[in-house]
């Protein structure tokens, strides 16, 4: 999977490499992003795809499109499983070769 890039101030920024507090904040909304109100959620995925990339929500909420909002959420969320889910089957596969 290719590491998502966002376009600020016509400067290309990569994602960070997910760090454990991404992780809880992603998986924190996940449990309630479907109580979240419509005029909200917005503002929230645009607040964890700042965290993501190490910039402000204004920056994201200024710069990224409306269409983008959700593709780039989705980009993160598969980014932030996939490390975690990437490193867990790399242990289960040593723990098993060690057996």
């Amino acid at each position: 999977m290719e590491t998502p890039t966002i376009i600020i101030n016509g400067k290309e920024i990569e994602m960070q490499k997910p760090k454990a507090r991404m992780w809880r904040v992603v998986m924190q909304f996940e449990d309630v992003r479907k109580n979240i109100s419509t005029t909200e959620v917005v503002d929230e995925y645009c607040a964890i795809i700042a965290t993501a990339f190490g910039v402000t929500s204004d920056e994201i909420l200024d710069n990224l499109n409306l269409e983008d909002v959700f593709p780039t959420y989705m980009q993160v969320l598969k980014a932030v499983v996939k490390n975690l889910s990437d490193k867990l089957a790399k242990k289960n596969e040593t723990a098993e070769e060690k057996i």
